[in-house]
């Protein structure tokens, strides 16, 4: 047997005091008495000590002296050499994934995973050594290697459910690197069995079969024909063995826009394509409901996704007629037109000036669209004509060339421009002539088209007004025609002028500064906040994992479950032990004591 702290040990020598107090007589006290008659009388009448009697008195002198050496142990912290030997390193890993707040276990999976971690807390022996990590999006170590009970049931009730999925293998990595090459390592998983289990772990899976109707996708995204329609993308997955039935609800800023019936078979997964109509653009919302069969997860049975809101915008047309152009700016339902023939000596604010042939000595400082140039300015140049240009070359990482080819549009002509300053090519001929270009300028963006209208059958393609669409939400600053929900615990990508505070708001409130263009993990379902010093924008966070949604384990034959690893027996300290003894050692001393058996 070794000690913890052998120096506790000197605390034995309290025994002389003790011994001594037993040993040493107590001196009578003289008092004076009138007669000692009645004294006498009582001393003959006195019997002799009997054995027990005498016994007693060192009965209680060897308690005292028991009960000190059971409490010097205790606190010299006594220990055998096999308790060292056999102690073990231990890292428990609790899933924390969305589909550990399925109620088909009460409470729900995450309730009964943290019970199984208390209980296996409760086996742990002295000597042995634990660390409590989390599976979540990234492997979170909650506590390192300790072995203090208190202190680990603490670190157990801190944790607490994400609505992200897990990754069990790189927590059992990371577990595994804690652990090192201890003889006696255990990595332990408590798990709804979502993910297939890794080797060489011990398993605690909690939940069943459960059937589950889900939400995995939603998704929305202006249309590039329709000015102000949006299409919405929405799947649902079946994750049972048998049928289920109900309904889905879409709404748009909180009122209703569609319900469909849904009727799906076992382990079917059900998608369409839905077309609407809105102008101002806004939150939307799917929703399960009047569900006909069980449904065991809650947090998939809802999802959002963000439909951008669209601006009006004023557009100043210089031409000297042409109806094709007029009335490609008049059928979009986001744009004020106004038309003149001649060259403005002011220019209205806020507006889109579009030049077609006619163009000014110096080009206005704001956003302007020239088509088919015929004159020279600040900007640029007019060179020889060219003859049947063929566009070979197109920007397709560009927006403005989205959905758009040119390389089929008949052009009999179109103007060689040579640019003054910096110009990116959007498309260009097989000689590296570029015949629609843009400009980025600190006074304004501009876009130059070198096509004859007139000659080219530009404007009879559905190219010309996807063109001018793109143009549009180029000059508006949009970020593009979607705005994607993301997946719960991916990163966002965020943009900002720079230096700008933002702070990132989660459903619940919680508010984080940024730093960088990047946000997240965002690991909780809802929608999230950008907040900057003079903008807000919104980002839509849903389940969208199939994975997380089939709360069915996989079979349990792939899952081989460990027995128990709790200790049997001797989980405590040696000095535990002792103390316990110390305690019903007192006790009973003082029973005895009280009943005058000895003392």
């Amino acid at each position: 047997m070794s000690f913890a702290a052998p120096i506790a040990l000197t605390l034995a020598a309290l025994a002389v005091p003790i011994i001594g107090l037993y040993i040493l007589k107590v001196r009578l006290r003289r008092v004076p008495v009138s007669t000692n008659l009645f004294w006498k009388q009582v001393y003959d009448e006195k019997p002799p000590r009997s054995l027990w009697q005498n016994l007693r008195h060192w009965l209680s002198l060897l308690a005292q002296l028991l009960l000190l050496g059971l409490l010097v142990l205790a606190i010299a912290d006594p220990f055998f050499a096999w308790q060292a030997a056999r102690a073990r390193r231990m890292v428990l890993i609790v899933d924390a994934s969305a589909s550990m707040q399925a109620s088909d276990v009460e409470p729900t999976r995450f309730a009964e995973a943290i019970a199984e971690a208390h209980r296996i807390i409760d086996g742990v022996r002295d000597h042995d050594q634990v660390a409590i990590l989390t599976a979540g999006v990234v492997p979170k170590v909650i506590t390192g290697m300790a072995n203090h009970a208190p202190t680990l049931r603490r670190a157990i009730d801190s944790i607490s459910a994400t609505d992200a999925p897990s990754s069990i293998d790189a927590a059992v990595t990371l577990g595994k690197q804690l652990v090192g090459d201890h003889p006696n390592a255990h990595v332990i998983v408590i798990s709804d069995g979502a993910e297939a289990a890794p080797p060489d772990v011990d398993w605690r899976v909690v939940g069943t079969a459960a059937a589950n109707l889900g939400i995995t996708e939603l998704q929305a995204r202006r249309s590039f024909v329709d000015p102000v329609g949006y299409e919405v993308l929405v799947e649902v997955l079946n994750a049972s063995e048998e049928p289920a039935r109900g309904r889905l609800e879409l709404e748009l800023d909180g009122i209703i826009i569609d319900v469909l019936p849904l009727k799906l078979d076992a382990g079917e997964t059900w998608s369409r394509t839905i077309e609407k109509t809105s102008l101002e653009g806004g939150q939307l919302t799917a929703k399960l409901t009047e569900l006909e069969q069980t449904d065991s997860l809650a947090i998939d049975n809802k999802a959002a996704a963000i439909v951008p809101t669209r601006e009006l915008q004023q557009v100043l047309i210089v031409s000297p007629g042409n109806l094709f152009l007029q009335k490609v700016f008049e059928a979009n339902p986001l744009v004020r037109v106004t038309l003149t023939n001649t060259i403005p000596e002011v220019w209205p604010a806020d507006t889109i000036v579009v030049f077609h042939q006619s163009v000014p000595e110096t080009m206005p400082e704001r956003d302007f669209l020239v088509i088919d140039p015929d004159a020279d300015c600040d900007l640029w140049t007019i060179g020889d004509m060219i003859e049947n240009p063929i566009v070979t070359e197109q920007d397709e990482e560009s927006p403005l060339m989205t959905y758009i080819r040119l390389d089929n549009v008949l052009v009999p002509q179109a103007r060689e421009i040579a640019f003054e300053g910096d110009a990116h090519p959007l498309a260009a001929t097989v000689s590296g002539e570029p015949i629609y270009a843009s400009l980025d300028r600190p006074a304004g963006k501009g876009l130059v088209l070198s096509v004859n209208l007139e000659q080219s059958d530009l404007a009879f393609r559905t190219a010309f007004p996807i063109m001018i669409t793109n143009a549009l939400a180029w000059f508006a600053d949009q970020s593009g025609e979607w705005e994607p929900a993301i997946a719960s615990g991916g990163i966002a990508s965020i943009t900002a002028a720079g230096g700008e505070k933002r702070t990132l708001v989660s459903p619940s409130g919680e508010r984080t500064p940024i730093t960088g263009d990047r946000a997240g993990p965002l690991a909780e379902v809802g929608v999230w906040t950008i907040e900057g010093e003079d903008s807000q924008s919104t980002i839509a966070v849903n389940l969208a994992s199939p994975t997380e949604s089939d709360l069915r384990p996989i079979a349990p034959s792939d899952l081989e479950q460990s027995t128990s690893i709790a200790g049997l027996w001797f989980t405590r300290p040696v000095w535990f032990y002792c103390a316990a003894l110390a305690a019903l050692l007192f006790a009973v001393e003082w029973f005895l004591y009280q009943r005058r058996l000895i003392g």
